[in-house]
């Protein structure tokens, strides 16, 4: 896997990654075997030859592929240059062919330096508090840096993206941020992971909640960026609840 990192001048690093058809051909395979039992006239479920589905359903076929193994590759390709990022990490400019060299970009801004303090001191448990925002307001006042601008406006989204670092939005937006970073930060310090699994699991759960096909919920998440920031949601959750067992002990 070739990669190129390229810095912007707003602080945000672009990683360009390519790979040779060959190293993703398994991957390509397994995605057309994916759609081995829809249903094509003339034929029975499961006995569609590979010819004809490639040929009715190319695109799609792509399109999956292309999505799933950026998102794996591009995981590799910051494990490769060994680089943390901060915020949701977004992919783009996916250049994809059958035989063809595999391309796309990774956009992100990289992590800023985090001073961890003592984690098995954060806080006494207290009678009617919930240990988890006892530990998420001890971190916020313990650990400090800045975040950017941009990455407050993602965190607020519609709800008020022309706000300013006076606002009680802007500043609750930016404690989510940082929070989520602290937490990131210790997660890969204390070696807590999240597994594609664990993200495909929950999927499921939320689609089963909300009556939603969760294959159709899977590809929302994928196109907006959702399956990362839900990836990190959850790493947060196992995070403060490690945190919470380790003050509990002392």
């Amino acid at each position: 896997m070739k990669v190129e990192q390229l810095d912007h001048a707003d602080g945000r690093t672009v990683l360009q990654v390519e790979t040779p058809w060959s190293e993703v051909a398994a991957d390509y395979d397994d995605s057309v075997a994916a759609y081995s039992n829809v249903r094509v006239p003339g034929f029975r479920p499961g006995k569609v030859p590979r010819s004809v589905i490639e040929g009715r359903f190319q695109k799609q076929i792509l399109e999956d592929f292309s999505q799933r193994i950026a998102q794996r590759l591009g995981r590799g390709a910051l494990r490769q240059e060994n680089i943390d990022t901060m915020g949701p990490v977004e992919i783009t400019d996916i250049e994809c062919g059958k035989g063809k060299t595999f391309k796309f970009s990774v956009g992100f801004w990289p992590m800023p330096q985090i001073e961890l303090p003592d984690l098995g001191d954060l806080y006494k448990p207290q009678d009617g508090s919930d240990p988890r925002d006892l530990l998420s307001k001890r971190l916020l006042e313990l650990v400090n840096f800045n975040v950017s601008d941009e990455l407050v406006r993602a965190e607020l989204g519609d709800e008020d993206s022309n706000g300013n670092s006076g606002d009680v939005a802007w500043k609750a937006a930016s404690d989510r941020v940082r929070l989520m970073l602290i937490l990131k930060k210790i997660a890969v310090r204390e070696g807590i992971e999240v597994s594609d699994d664990d993200v495909e699991q929950r999927i499921r759960e939320k689609a089963s909640e909300f009556g939603e096909d969760p294959y159709s919920l899977r590809a929302k998440l994928r196109e907006g960026g959702g399956w990362q920031r839900l990836k990190d949601v959850l790493l947060a959750e196992g995070t403060l609840t490690y945190l919470m067992e380790l003050n509990q002990q002392h």
